[in-house]
Order: C-alpha cells, then sequence, then structure tokens
C-alpha cells in the first residue's frame, strides 16, 4: 500500500510540472504571424534613437553554411550589412526583406551582430527558465514596461529574442545598457 501511495504522489508531482511547463508556452496560433514580424522589423529599423530596439532575423554565415534565427540591436544589424558590402548604409529599405534573411561572410559583419553569442539550444534552455504567456501578458496589461538584467548579456538577447517572437518590441536603454524596455506591437 505504501508503494502505490508513493507511485500515485509521484505521478501528480509529474503531471502538476508538467501541467505548468506547458502553461508557460504559447500555442502556435497565438504567436505573431510573419507579417507582423515584418512590421516589427520595420519599426525597429526606423527607430534611429539612441535606445535601439531588438530584431530577431534568419542569418546565414556563407563561410560555414551555418543558418539560424538570431536577434540583434537593429543598428548592429546595419553595421553589419555595411561591412559586408563597404558600402556606408545610413539605414535600410525594409521592404526589401520581408523574410527577414540575410547572409554574412565577411568576419566582421558576423562580429557586428555576435552571431555565436548562442545557440537555438541555449534559446531552448532559457524559455524554460521563464513563464513567456504570463509575461507578455503583463506587457500587454501595461504591468511590465521593462526589465534590468546582470551578467554578460547572453540572458538580456535571449529574453529579447523570445519577446520579439511573440509580439513584444524589446529596446535597450540608451543610459544603462542592462535595461530592456519592453511594448506590445499593436499592428
Amino acid at each position: 500500500m505504501k508503494a502505490l501511495t508513493i507511485t500515485i504522489t509521484l505521478l501528480s508531482l509529474l503531471l502538476f510540472c508538467s501541467c505548468n511547463n506547458v502553461s508557460s508556452l504559447k500555442s502556435t496560433s497565438d504567436l505573431p504571424s510573419e507579417t507582423k514580424k515584418h512590421k516589427m522589423f520595420c519599426a525597429a529599423i526606423a527607430n534611429l534613437s539612441t535606445a535601439p530596439n531588438y530584431v530577431v532575423v534568419n542569418v546565414k554565415n556563407l563561410n560555414t553554411g551555418e543558418m539560424k534565427e538570431f536577434c540583434t540591436e537593429a543598428p548592429f544589424l546595419i553595421g553589419a550589412i555595411t561591412r559586408e558590402t563597404g558600402a556606408k548604409t545610413y539605414g535600410l529599405d525594409c521592404e526589401k526583406y520581408k523574410d527577414l534573411y540575410f547572409e554574412f561572410s565577411n568576419d566582421s559583419a558576423l562580429w557586428n551582430i555576435s552571431f555565436g553569442f548562442y545557440s537555438k539550444a541555449d534559446l531552448d534552455a532559457y524559455a524554460k527558465t521563464i513563464n513567456i504567456s504570463d509575461i507578455v501578458k503583463q506587457i500587454q496589461s501595461g504591468t511590465l514596461t521593462s526589465k534590468t538584467f546582470t551578467g554578460d548579456g547572453k540572458e538580456q538577447i535571449l529574453f529579447a529574442h523570445l519577446m520579439f517572437n511573440n509580439g513584444v518590441m524589446g529596446r535597450s536603454d540608451c543610459e544603462a545598457g542592462n535595461v530592456v524596455h519592453l511594448d506590445y506591437f499593436d499592428e
């Protein structure tokens, strides 16, 4: 009887923990459309302030063939294009990049966007540590407008990546680079 009680207790805990983790994930229907992500990208590129927005783009390293979805600050992406092409770029026609896809072979261009800073495994592991759905709801309601980070900046960029993919515009603070200001993007 004691073994049965322990087994039932463990199964109950497993079910409880599984349900809590599932609630932090958003369903595919809740995620922003590619059209909305493109509009967010365009808004970020148009922001020329000292508090730049983060963007999530698909980048291919032409030297290795590695391709990944990646987050960087919009001006760093523009800088990478400048480094890649050699042409001075003071802006970007976002309409030319509806698929949010970029290719770079120049090491300094890849370095400019910190291409090797994190992996998909890092992003997936971080996503399991936060309740994305609750955070987005707090941002939509206006109860969460910024988040402060410590450390090497990896958590901050992972957070900005997840937020962008959930319809939230993240903006770096112009005075304290470890703060991300958050706005839900309404089309």
